[in-house]
């Protein structure tokens, strides 16, 4: 038993709906559900030593060589965790390339985004290292699948691969493993807080989304593209003011929606498209304040909010309605409704909970994926000794919608990384979308 138990790590709720996502996105040719953290770094690191220290955190942590398994009847999927998995596999863990200006820098790094992990034969991360010419400088790259981790224990894993965090001596993968959300779920029954999520959703289904995706009148090509835009700090700290300003729960996440969802629409009827209403999921964080265990795992929930046209015309009104959604999403408990909502999903195949929501929203999954992960910690300042210029979040984005935004801060300087399925919108559009949206988050208002 002791063996077993060792040997088998299950999948919490959350990282089933990693899963299923990894399926719908792979069904349709795109590389799955998949993040990124990009790391431009002030001088170049030794190859050999990063690949060092890949190794020996392998055999440290043989879950980062896991396959997935499942149980009866393809229901209970999980990590089989084997101590040979430690050792190196047959797939590359670091990967060079060279760039020889911005052109090409950016053709390489959306080769990558768009590079399928084998995750059936442990391939579950992998490093891309980019020179560029004569320069000292480079970007690190780290892509990983989104069933092992989230963002927070993504970051924290990087810190350890570049030495940015001591690793003690008695530090094991069960601690790595420890202090799951499943140990401070509600006493009850799953079931009837489950209910409570199942029927906001068939709420916001009332007047369901439309994507760009579904709606884009030709074909499309499996394949994601991204821009990437920064303030100053100067210009963060007004936004942060403006922010604080606006009051309300969540005020730093409703300000940037109010920002983002504000252009969205209006790119939306600008291509003839006038949904009944708009769909926005948010991911909550559901580690334990101050903690980023457990690193090998995704903690958190997924809250939807929704927004009638007629919200989208006006910044207060966004604001107004996010924090009424919000006051009510905690009066009613649905953040705990939603995590025994996904933890019922364990138990019937892990493409159910998607599938509820495309079922009530009309073949929709969302308008657009919001997230906003934070401040990055202290500990990627640098990575191997070097100085770490500037951070990206890249990840992939489900499909239906197609589109992703995701606002973070790295050395006090707001970022803003868009995501989207290449065609469905064109690079002019992105980067006008972005430059709008800046201009909302400067003035606190829709212009």
């Amino acid at each position: 038993m002791n063996f077993w138990k060792a040997n088998k790590v299950p999948f919490n709720g959350a990282d089933c709906l990693m899963l299923a996502f990894d399926w719908q996105m792979k069904r349709l040719g795109f590389s799955g559900n998949q993040a990124q953290i990009i790391l431009g770094l002030d001088g170049r690191i030794s190859e050999p030593d990063l690949v060092d220290r890949i190794h020996a955190l392998k055999l440290r942590f043989p879950i980062l060589g896991a396959v997935i398994k499942r149980g009866i009847l393809n229901w209970n999927p999980y990590w089989k965790v084997n101590e040979k998995n430690g050792a190196a596999g047959s797939y590359p863990l670091v990967r060079r390339h060279y760039a020889e200006n911005d052109g090409d820098l950016d053709l390489i790094k959306r080769d990558i985004l768009n590079r399928r992990l084998d995750i059936h034969r442990g391939e579950l991360f992998c490093f891309d290292l980019i020179y560029r010419g004569n320069s000292s400088d480079m970007s690190v790259i780290m892509t990983w699948s989104h069933m092992l981790m989230d963002v927070h224990g993504a970051e924290y894993f990087l810190a350890m691969v570049g030495c940015s965090v001591p690793i003690e001596k008695d530090c094991t993968q069960a601690g790595l493993l420890s202090g799951n959300y499943t140990e401070r779920l509600p006493v009850g029954s799953k079931w009837r807080q489950a209910r409570k999520s199942f029927t906001w959703v068939d709420e916001l289904g009332n007047k369901p989304p439309i994507s760009l995706y579904t709606r884009t009148d030709r074909p499309l090509a499996p394949r994601l593209d991204y821009r990437v835009t920064a303030f100053t700090r100067s210009q963060t700290q007004t936004i942060s003011d403006l922010a604080e300003k606006s009051g309300g729960f969540l005020n730093e996440s409703a300000y940037y929606i109010a920002a983002a969802m504000g252009e969205f629409s209006r790119l939306m009827e600008s291509k003839g498209i006038f949904p009944d209403g708009y769909v926005v999921p948010m991911s909550i964080d559901l580690r334990k304040k101050g903690s980023r265990l457990p690193v090998f795992s995704n903690q958190a929930a997924t809250m939807l909010y929704g927004f009638t046209p007629e919200e989208l015309r006006s910044f207060g009104r966004i604001l107004a309605s996010f924090t009424r959604q919000a006051q009510m999403a905690i009066r009613e408990d649905l953040i705990a409704s939603n995590v025994s909502a996904m933890e019922l999903c364990r138990f019937v195949p892990s493409r159910f909970y998607a599938r509820k929501i495309r079922q009530a929203f009309k073949g929709e999954i969302a308008s657009v994926v919001f997230a906003n992960p934070g401040k990055a910690p202290a500990y990627l300042s640098t990575f191997m000794a070097r100085p770490v210029k500037y951070q990206h979040h890249v990840p992939t984005i489900v499909v239906p919608p197609g589109m992703g935004i995701v606002f973070y801060s790295f050395d006090q300087r707001l970022h803003i990384t868009l995501v989207y399925v290449e065609s469905m919108i064109t690079p002019d559009e992105a980067e006008g979308f972005l430059e709008v949206v800046r201009r909302h988050l400067m003035s606190g208002q829709l212009i």
